[in-house]
């Protein structure tokens, strides 16, 4: 995927680890023998847990990333088995998971409500009676209610520049990023499917997760319309 490919080499310093995110998810899992990172970039946060004591495997379907994630791996001295996979792609994973996150905005790249209920669908396949499902978006009821275009805030630090930008397009977000790296410029594309907590919710509920939480970020605050994101943790 090009969009990302471009990304790759300055994502870690655009998108560090978040230490709250790594914890919260560490509370769910601590118990699960392994946990399956699906859209992993370029595996901050599987490498985060693995350094945890946490076993992790991970999926990404770009090429450049799951390069990333391998030499990481290598370099901060964990295991981490890597499947170059989309979320499409859930039930060629052959290992036994004990639990499923999706984190990073990774869920809105599916293409329309039937593919999101392939791909959660797949998820509950994946896991046992009392395992953990947690998701993480942008509250796109937020996005969607914007009048304007909606942006997020500037990612400035020495010679970098990173802006991104939300579009309505029909049911599409077109989400446009700007990087700015020492006077040269990337500027990349691509349309996401919003996903709002009125279109997931139900979803997972039919396919036969129970939503224990509905938080607006990784701090456990109740979630709202105006909330940064949306993150629900379900449990088979």
């Amino acid at each position: 995927m090009a969009f990302y490919e471009s990304l790759a080499p300055f994502y870690d310093e655009i998108f560090p680890v978040n230490v709250t995110a790594c914890d919260f998810l560490l509370s769910f899992f601590e118990k699960a023998d392994l946990v399956l990172d699906v859209g992993a970039g370029t595996g901050n946060m599987a490498i985060a847990l693995a350094k945890k004591g946490l076993r992790v495997i991970a999926a990404e379907p770009d090429v450049t990333m799951a390069d990333y994630i391998r030499q990481k791996a290598v370099e901060e001295n964990v295991t981490i088995p890597v499947h170059i996979k989309a979320m499409q792609g859930m039930d060629q994973i052959t290992e036994k998971v004990n639990g499923i996150y999706c984190i990073g905005n990774t869920l809105p790249h599916v293409s329309n409500a039937e593919e999101l209920k392939v791909f959660i669908n797949k998820c509950h396949e994946l896991l046992s009676e009392g395992d953990h499902f947690i998701l993480q978006l942008v509250n796109y009821e937020k996005v969607l209610s914007a009048v304007e275009d909606f942006s997020f805030p500037v990612i400035q630090k020495e010679g970098l520049l990173f802006t991104r930008e939300y579009r309505q397009e029909g049911d599409k977000i077109i989400f446009t990023t700007n990087l700015n790296v020492k006077g040269d410029s990337f500027s990349n594309s691509i349309p996401l499917f919003p996903i709002t907590s009125r279109k997931l919710i139900p979803i997972l509920q039919e396919t036969g997760f129970e939503v224990e939480h509905i938080y607006g970020n990784f701090a456990r605050q109740d979630y709202s319309a105006n909330s940064p994101a949306l993150i629900v943790v379900a449990k088979k």
